[in-house]
């Protein structure tokens, strides 16, 4: 029997939670876009479950234009105004307008040559980090590492990437490996 994390399995198992545990979690990541898209899920993720999320993945995808950053840093407040509408995804006003914005410094990274996953992967040396708590140990909030990520990114224009939103996002792209120790998927990430 496969064992995974206490996070997907303390509840329900649903089938999105093992799909994406299974298949993305702390997957070491180097593709920008892709990059940008867990930002934004990792943002709209803030106060809620991640289950939420993925039920409401597709949705946000398709409003966000599969979160390509040109068109996201494009959009305008009619946009928002649309997807404040749109009762699939999560109607946060200030949510939404952080995807936004986040993709408009983006763009401007990028017109200097930076890509944010490059930059996020400098702090480790291109290594990932295992932070994957032990039997009877949480998972980290926030680590060190995420408060000054969070920090960097404040100060480059960046909204919604406090030091939680940004630990789960070095998870996410693989940066920081969250595997549960005795997760099956802990070793593989390493």
């Amino acid at each position: 029997m496969l064992t995974r994390c206490r996070w997907v399995t303390s509840g329900l198992l649903l089938q999105e939670l093992i799909d994406y545990h299974d298949h993305e979690y702390s997957r070491p990541l180097h593709d920008e876009q892709q990059a940008f898209a867990y930002l934004c899920l990792e943002l709209f993720q803030s106060g809620l479950s991640w289950q939420t999320i993925l039920k409401k993945r597709s949705a946000l995808q398709e409003d966000f234009f599969d979160f390509d950053i040109e068109r996201v840093a494009a959009m305008r407040p009619v946009d928002v105004e649309r997807l404040m509408a749109d009762p699939r995804i999560i109607r946060n006003r200030r949510k939404i307008e952080a995807v936004i914005q986040n993709a408009r410094v983006l763009m401007d990274w990028h017109r200097q040559n930076q890509q944010l996953i490059d930059w996020l992967w400098h702090f480790t040396d291109n290594q990932s980090i295992d932070i994957g708590p032990k039997a009877g140990e949480k998972l980290l909030a926030s680590t060190n590492l995420s408060k000054v990520i969070s920090t960097e990114l404040k100060q480059a224009g960046f909204s919604f990437t406090g030091p939680v939103v940004v630990e789960s996002f070095l998870q996410a792209v693989g940066i920081h490996n969250g595997h549960n120790q005795d997760c099956d998927w802990h070793d593989l990430m390493n």
